[in-house]
């Protein structure tokens, strides 16, 4: 739901926040502030901080995920809990598994199985409660859930501000002969296809990835990764540019054997949202690793 307001002279100079939840009373202070810092408020077009002053004559836009009652169902789905406490949940997310629904008739999800085990989670967004970040579908390993508003404000926040550790595991096609690697290349969307991402020096976001060799295999590489941004596909997209494309990656990948996508999350570091201290998370390298780097020494 699109909302559009216009700056008055008598609003001149106020904060943005402030102004919207005296013209959007509907909604609170913290969602605003949410929504500011997601870039679904924008002033004139382009995204403005919370303090942002006003001038008369300037439009807002707002975009407000409508609430959508009963839109979740759970779903009968056992998720390995690696850590939880009052405000956080971090969890082992399996391979072929989306991290919450995409449309109201996808009840088959992480979030809904979380549902199931009745876990709480932050009410922030109605059709994604918890959700401060992503893994792709075919991607398993570490992600974690805010279990309160208060702790998804905070993690958004850690993660816009790149506060975020995160490293995986990866086995690609092909023998990476640098030890390390710093990839530097900005993404954007395919504009033949909008579910796909692609390397692209126009009208594109900078993407950093940090590449290490673990192991060298006959006809592939085991590899670690640092990612420092967080662009959709990043990794994989990275990957396929350099001409190592990622095991049983069927959408950027090569055709082979393998049903599963050899991408795993391994460590997840955050500052609580409540103590500041540094936490980190790991997920052991799954077992579909171990038995490919055995078969391919």
């Amino acid at each position: 739901m699109q909302n559009t307001l216009t700056v008055q002279p008598d609003s001149s100079g106020e904060r943005l926040d402030k102004f919207l939840q005296q013209n959007l009373q509907s909604i609170s202070r913290t969602k605003f502030n949410l929504l500011i810092k997601m870039n679904r408020v924008l002033v004139d077009g382009k995204p403005k901080k919370p303090n942002y002053r006003l001038k008369a004559g300037q439009v807002i836009s707002v975009e407000i995920e409508e609430d959508k009652k009963d839109v979740l169902k759970p779903f009968e789905f056992k998720v390995n809990i690696i850590y939880e406490d009052n405000d956080i949940l971090v969890v082992e997310k399996p391979t072929d598994i989306i991290v919450h629904p995409p449309q109201p008739s996808v009840q088959d999800t992480l979030v809904n199985a979380l549902l199931y085990m009745k876990k709480d989670l932050s009410s922030i967004s109605a059709s994604r409660p918890g959700v401060v970040h992503r893994l792709d579908r075919e991607t398993s390993g570490c992600l974690v859930l805010a279990k309160n508003n208060f702790a998804h404000l905070n993690l958004v926040e850690q993660f816009r501000k790149r506060k975020i550790k995160k490293e995986y595991l990866a086995i690609v096609w092909g023998i990476v002969n640098k030890d390390n690697l710093v990839v530097d290349l900005p993404l954007r969307r395919d504009e033949k296809n909008r579910l796909r991402m692609k390397v692209s020096f126009l009208q594109s976001k900078k993407a950093y990835t940090e590449f290490n060799v673990k192991e060298r295999l006959n006809d592939s590489t085991f590899i670690g990764i640092n990612l420092l941004t967080g662009r959709m596909h990043q990794i994989r997209v990275h990957l396929k540019f350099l001409g190592f494309p990622i095991v049983g990656d069927k959408k950027y990948g090569i055709k082979d054997d393998y049903d599963e996508m050899f991408l795993h999350a391994h460590k997840l570091g955050l500052f609580h949202p409540c103590t500041g201290k540094f936490m980190e998370f790991i997920s052991p390298m799954p077992e579909r690793f171990t038995k490919f780097i055995n078969e391919h020494k």
